[in-house]
């Protein structure tokens, strides 16, 4: 185990030490003495926004830090920077997976401790949750986060005259009234990929019913068990939905999803806020709601994915330029350029960010007067064979394809997540 040092603080004097007077980032004076630190990640499609947008807004308010953005195709992402690590030439800063993966990274001392970062305290608990050690410190600073939610093609509502549910009973009516009409499938699902049934559906609906966080973290600390009432209902109420996909939908894969939607043959399309910058091709007036509660006056629960956070690398020689670099993602200056010019991404911070395009505004509306929680499997629970949350992917498309029941679902979860998770047994 290597140890991992403390964070060392910038200051007036590290300032100095780094050579930043005269230093300007963009084109002006000497740049000889500036300090250069790499950024990893496995956003390869962002390398326009990072190089052209953010990296040059830190190095004008920071003259003498260049920053390199250094993307690594997600698929290889992991594997790539422990490699790196391990072998010694790893980046100053690493772009941090949520949860298990991040949390074995941490047991192998790959970052430092974060906890006196000024930075730290522009986030509350619960944002911080997803990049924490098991002794609760932080150890990245949080870049954004992702929402799910239910697209609607406005026009078709207008139609048929519907309005936007504010109960589990109201949507099934919608999705009826959608059905009966014949013009639209109700919704555009297909099963043929799992995980998007069980992050855009499951994950969004199931909430509501096994409460949230309350049963997500009831299950890591094994007081709750899938096959729980407030599970079993959970899962029965997505199971209620595959009377409304379209034809074949066993073969409709998530971009086939996506095309019927913005092609307008299907009325609603549950998916995520990442898909904001496409739907807003479509060329069509499109709303989204939230998964709506069984009863009016419930509380309602909105899915928020931590996404992507930014650690130090607690082996960097070039920790006092790159602690610059983490102090920056805590400003309302960072976080408000960073989900304008990535739509369907969402600040983490404790102050409100406005959001320049009219859907992600809508989108992060959902959270107002919701109680927040993440996605049920991807903490703890997926660490051991088999993970619960690839369990979830396939019994969800049984469900759909074969007409396993929620019972029969839910009961194989447990007995798998017994086999090896501890807590539950």
């Amino acid at each position: 185990m290597r140890t991992t040092p403390p964070v060392i603080a910038a200051s007036a004097a590290v300032a100095l030490a780094l050579g930043l007077t005269g230093c300007a980032a963009n084109g002006g004076g000497d740049d000889a003495d500036a300090v250069t630190i790499t950024l990893a990640t496995w956003r390869t499609e962002d390398t326009a926004m990072w190089e052209e947008e953010v990296i040059p807004a830190f190095e004008a308010s920071h003259p003498g830090i260049h920053v390199e953005y250094a993307p690594v195709d997600t698929n290889d992402y992991n594997a790539a920077i422990q490699s790196q690590l391990e072998g010694g030439t790893g980046p100053d800063l690493i772009m941090c997976r949520p949860f298990d993966v991040n949390r074995q990274w941490i047991s192998k001392g790959y970052f430092d401790d974060l906890s006196d970062l000024d930075a730290i305290s522009s986030f509350d608990d619960t944002a911080l949750t997803a990049w924490a050690g098991d002794d609760g410190a932080p150890y990245c600073v949080p870049v954004a986060s992702v929402l799910a939610g239910f697209y609607y093609n406005k026009a078709i509502f207008d139609e048929l005259g519907l309005e936007v549910p504010t109960t589990q009973q109201e949507f099934i009516d919608v999705l009826d009234a959608i059905k009966k009409d014949g013009t639209y499938a109700p919704l555009a699902l297909g099963s043929a990929d799992g995980w998007q049934l069980a992050y855009n559906m499951l994950y969004q609906v199931g909430p509501n019913y096994w409460k949230g966080e309350d049963g997500r973290l009831g299950l890591i600390d094994g007081s709750q068990k899938l096959t729980d009432p407030a599970f079993v209902e959970g899962f029965t109420v997505f199971d209620s939905f595959s009377d409304y996909l379209p034809s074949g939908f066993e073969s409709i894969s998530y971009e086939d999803m996506t095309q019927l939607f913005s092609l307008g043959k299907a009325a609603i399309l549950p998916d995520g806020s990442w898909q904001i910058s496409q739907i807003n091709t479509s060329g069509l007036d499109v709303g989204v709601f939230g998964a709506p509660p069984a009863n009016e006056g419930d509380t309602r629960y909105q899915q928020e994915m931590a996404d992507m956070a930014i650690g130090l690398n607690a082996d960097s020689e070039k920790k006092e330029a790159a602690t610059e670099f983490l102090e920056w993602l805590g400003t309302s200056e960072f976080q408000q350029l960073y989900v304008n010019k990535l739509p369907g991404f969402f600040s983490m911070g404790k102050e409100p960010v406005t959001y320049d395009d009219p859907l992600a505004q809508e989108f992060a509306g959902l959270k107002e007067g919701a109680e927040l929680t993440s996605r049920l499997a991807l903490d703890r629970l997926s660490a051991g064979q088999p993970p619960l949350d690839d369990e979830i992917w396939r019994v969800a498309q049984l469900m759909y394809n074969t007409g396993m029941t929620p019972e029969e679902a839910t009961a194989e979860l447990q007995a798998g997540l017994d086999s090896w998770y501890v807590p539950a047994q």
